[in-house]
């Protein structure tokens, strides 16, 4: 079976953690980086070449939309 692979890019630590959980329970997904801002969902996504990414419209040093557009 193929795993969804997800990366994560919220600034609230809590919040971040909270869907890493809910992810990782689910047997077809699994959470494969983190980032707390824009700028490192960016260089992680071309790092990890995830399926999906979650991304927070509002993060500090480059927001959602213009990481959307990054990438």
């Amino acid at each position: 079976m193929i795993r969804i692979r997800v990366l994560l890019a919220e600034d609230h630590e809590t919040v971040r953690q909270g869907l890493k959980l809910l992810i990782d329970s689910q047997s077809d997904m699994e959470v494969v980086g983190e980032a707390a801002n824009g700028q490192l969902a960016v260089q992680r996504a071309a790092a990890l070449e995830p399926h999906v990414i979650v991304l927070d419209i509002s993060m500090p040093e480059m927001n959602g939309l213009v990481a959307t557009r990054a990438l």
